[in-house]
């Protein structure tokens, strides 16, 4: 009898296993479906957002797309923490609230997301002395997995050695990203991906090694040498291309260096003025951010507005942080950025002139001339798809002529004059004024 219930147990056991392996995979493979993926980016910004912020890099609840997975990390273990929630912990369950469909389509919209390493794995090699170049399995002193899913090069604790880090790397599906070693000389990291090395690049201070887009293979490697010892505690971050942005960290020392620089700003009673460089814009370009989720850029070389995106102000945590080396970055979704941008068509002869803006109830205005004509232009936003930009100048019933940023999403309007697909030929009213409007379509 014993037996038999042992025997029964053993194949209920067997078949959720099965079941939640069919479901982890089912989940894998919806996470590259567009439509799914859609549904859940909808669901994910209107209900987790507020604790595991937009971008998916955790708030009060826990960054959701690094390989550091506190109650599992497979997809059918995600899908069940997000049906039944932590309550202990602040998070709600929500299999009462969506559906079955629903609720995978935020689980595949996380998994999408997904950056860094998975099981890494480490093992660590004495080697005889700092020019010992020999790796054999019987130097092999160490090995294991890493928890966090980063590499740890504090690990060693001989002098001279060789060590190796290999797993599951999830680099961005959408763009170009590398890995970059910073003050890398004179260190002798390699690196491969799907088993192939990977040719350096960059400089010898600052190398970088170019990853494929989405899931591959990777294997950091490092021979101590010559370096100083305190020194060996690398930092590998993942950057863009042009390294104006760090995307994530790969190593644990530049986990500590990113988690400082996230300082957010957010507009959520009044309109917020700043002045910090800002990735995508050009220098002296002012952001404006309003309660209303929708922020500005106004370039005060150019007297033009050169940015627009929806969503929240700047995280200035780069530009503040270290040496202040990298730019603020926009918290939302840009609906236009320079180069484009509303610019006053001129004569070669005419130049802009900015002469500073004012406060009134929180929201600037922004002063500056065209040639001998005096400008000043604000920004009035009721809601988070429209925003109108209110012009004045101290000529009455003239034309005004201004280029347009052009998007698919982007519809301008304007009662003052007439509007074609990138320009606005616009005639001041009595009192010198005319307003033009930008509505953003879903």
């Amino acid at each position: 009898m014993i037996k038999r219930l042992f025997i029964v147990a053993l194949m209920l056991f067997t078949a959720v296993e099965v079941n939640s392996e069919e479901l982890d995979e089912s989940l894998i493979q919806s996470s590259t479906n567009p439509v799914v993926l859609q549904h859940g980016k909808v669901l994910f910004e209107q209900v987790c957002a507020s604790c595991h912020n937009k971008d998916l890099s955790g708030a009060s609840g826990f960054n959701l797309k690094d390989g550091e997975w506190v109650h599992g990390k497979r997809p059918s273990e995600i899908l069940n923490n997000v049906k039944n929630g932590f309550m202990s912990a602040g998070m709600p369950g929500f299999a009462d609230v969506f559906s079955e469909e629903q609720l995978r389509s935020i689980v595949s919209y996380v998994l999408s997301k997904r950056e860094g390493w998975d099981d890494l794995q480490y093992k660590l090699y004495q080697l005889d002395n700092e020019h010992d170049q020999v790796v054999r399995e019987d130097k092999l002193i160490k090995s294991g997995q890493l928890a966090k899913n980063l590499a740890d090069f504090a690990i060693p604790e001989v002098q001279d050695y060789f060590i190796e880090f290999e797993g599951d790397f999830y680099a961005p599906k959408d763009k170009d990203a590398q890995l970059w070693l910073e003050w890398g000389a004179p260190h002798e990291m390699e690196v491969f991906i799907n088993g192939k090395q990977v040719q350096r690049g960059g400089t010898p201070w600052f190398p970088t090694w170019r990853l494929k887009r989405g899931k591959q293979r990777l294997k950091l490697t490092y021979r101590s040498g010559k370096s100083k010892p305190g020194q060996r505690n690398l930092t590998v971050i993942a950057t863009n291309l042009d390294m104006t942005i760090k995307l994530f960290a790969v190593s644990s020392r530049a986990k500590v260096i990113m988690d400082g620089k996230k300082f957010e700003i957010k507009a959520t009673s009044d309109t917020i003025v700043l002045r910090k460089r800002i990735h995508k814009l050009p220098p002296l370009s002012i952001s404006v951010g309003m309660p209303t989720k929708l922020n500005y850029a106004f370039n005060s070389k150019t007297c033009s507005i050169n940015g627009l995106w929806q969503g929240d102000l700047l995280n200035i945590g780069p530009n503040i942080s270290g040496r202040g080396e990298d730019p603020s970055l926009p918290l939302g979704e840009w609906i236009f950025k320079s180069p484009q941008g509303i610019k006053h068509v001129t004569d070669a002869q005419q130049v802009c002139s900015y002469k500073g803006y004012q406060l009134v109830n929180s929201n600037p205005i922004f002063n500056y001339a065209i040639g001998d004509i005096n400008f000043s232009v604000t920004a009035i936003a009721k809601h988070s798809n429209k925003i109108s930009f209110l012009f004045n100048s101290n000529n009455e019933n003239k034309t005004v002529t201004l280029r347009l940023p052009t998007s698919e999403n982007l519809i301008w309007s304007s009662e003052n004059g007439k509007i074609t697909a990138d320009k606005a030929v616009i005639t001041t009213n009595s009192k010198g004024s005319f307003e033009l409007t930008a509505s953003i379509e879903k």
